[in-house]
């Protein structure tokens, strides 16, 4: 079981903690954070999701999850990390990027914070989750913005997340 707090439309903790299942099957907003793990080569890290994931099955996406009830944004995504690519960074590593966004849907309505770490490790250096992710994979990020434009199904990411993508060029 993983517990999760939910949250209002403004992001504000409603004092309820339940089950991450439970928030997703009611579709109650709560927190999620995602890191864009980026090289000097100026590509981005994406993880294959696995198949037997609930959303977004086998489609390409950043190091993202929940967090946990009394979790920080940091420690979460600091967490996420570890457990799915096997990196171990600190906070000094770890940098803000964008602002929030809101996903507002049918299920797993959620917010996402977003950050962005620097690693220039091979992709057989990552020590991937097998539970969670099948591969990882360094893709150019003008080639992810252009996925997007053309709305290919292999990834997760939308329109809304191309202004992300664009301003992930600059960094």
């Amino acid at each position: 079981m993983e517990l999760i707090e939910i949250v209002d439309e403004n992001g504000n903790f409603t004092g309820q903690i339940i089950d991450k299942e439970e928030a997703h099957d009611k579709n109650l907003l709560h927190n999620e954070v995602a890191t864009f793990i980026i090289n000097d080569k100026n590509q981005v890290l994406l993880l294959k999701r696995s198949a037997n994931k609930r959303f977004n099955p086998n489609k390409w996406a950043l190091c993202a999850g929940h967090v946990d009830a009394y979790e920080s944004l940091e420690d979460a995504i600091l967490r996420e990390i570890k457990e799915e690519v096997g990196l171990e960074i600190s906070k000094d590593d770890l940098h803000q990027f964008g602002e929030r966004e809101f996903t507002i849907r049918d299920s797993n309505s959620h917010i996402t914070y977003f950050y962005y770490i620097r690693s220039n490790l091979n992709e057989k250096d990552f020590i991937i989750q097998k539970e969670e992710l099948s591969e990882v994979k360094w893709f150019d990020i003008d080639e992810v913005i252009d996925m997007i434009k053309k709305n290919d199904n292999s990834i997760v990411f939308d329109e809304k997340r191309l202004k992300l993508f664009e301003q992930l060029r600059n960094i």
